[in-house]
């Protein structure tokens, strides 16, 4: 019987000699490679032909002044939103089981060191208690930088969204350094994509049960989709300004088979946020 998976979107760095480190700055962007954590899924399901990332599009600096570029353990990489002068929302697989972060604002590309960029490093952080790696539910947690960054035109917070919008049908917008092809290395530079959001019944066509209350899922029949490396990062609703996902999972067939991609659905951890963070919804 043939078996999908679903995969978290999380990179690990690859290491010359075991149990080696390097420092997060000294960390090759270009070396990463996939861990994948799989669970089978409905055999059969939709799939939309010839899709591709690729057709993604660079961002310019400044373009979103929230993205954040994890490094974890010095080792891994995610990406986060800033969503105070002191808190990083990402997903809870980028942060369970990690002691120490490194968090990159204001950047574009993460090969040049850039004016204005910010490099902060960390320790505290909360998963999600009811975080299930298994299944990748309530995957969301928070990173406390333990300080005040300074805002400017290149690092600004951004405002995420509470209520009972599903979402379905909208053009919503996604960003992050992950691949930009299943074959590619993590991209240096920040690229965008804009994903049509679809119906969780839709979504759990190709998933099965694991789609539940508090996922938003997102078509990649345009040709655009996340990749590996983009996990944590912010989905936006353009139209609002806020941010409605946080960067979950996609199909271990590949980011370009046209499967569906999903996310955690804010707006269903609006109180868990606040509650943690002292972060206001919008």
């Amino acid at each position: 019987m043939k078996v999908l998976a679903i995969v978290a979107l999380l990179f690990v760095a690859a290491q010359a000699h075991h149990g080696s480190r390097r420092h997060d700055d000294e960390i090759d962007h270009s070396s990463v490679t996939a861990v994948y954590r799989q669970m089978p899924v409905i055999e059969g399901a939709p799939e939309a032909p010839d899709a591709r990332i690729i057709n993604g599009n660079t961002a310019s600096r400044g373009q979103f002044p929230y993205q954040a570029a994890l490094y974890l353990n010095g080792v891994s990489f995610c990406g986060g939103s800033l969503i105070s002068t002191r808190w990083i929302l990402t997903a809870a697989h980028c942060a369970s089981g990690i002691s120490r972060f490194t968090v990159y604002l204001g950047a574009q590309n993460l090969q040049v060191n850039e004016a204005g960029r910010l490099v902060i490093s960390t320790t505290s952080k909360i998963v999600h208690s009811g975080y299930n790696g298994n299944t990748l539910n309530n995957d969301i947690a928070v990173i406390n930088l333990n300080q005040d960054v300074s805002l400017s035109s290149y690092i600004q917070p951004i405002r995420f969204a509470s209520g009972s919008a599903t979402y379905a049908g909208i053009t919503a917008r996604v960003s992050g350094w992950g691949r930009t092809s299943d074959t590619s290395g993590v991209s240096n530079t920040l690229n965008y994509a804009d994903l049509s959001i679809i119906t969780n019944t839709v979504c759990s066509q190709t998933f099965g049960s694991i789609i539940v209350s508090s996922t938003l899922c997102a078509s990649t029949a345009s040709g655009r989709s996340t990749c590996n490396g983009d996990s944590g990062g912010p989905l936006i609703n353009p139209s609002t300004g806020t941010q409605i996902g946080i960067v979950s999972f996609g199909s271990s067939a590949g980011c370009t088979k046209g499967y569906p991609v999903g996310f955690a659905r804010v707006t269903s951890f609006a109180s868990w946020i606040t509650s943690n963070t002292g972060v206001a919804s919008a």
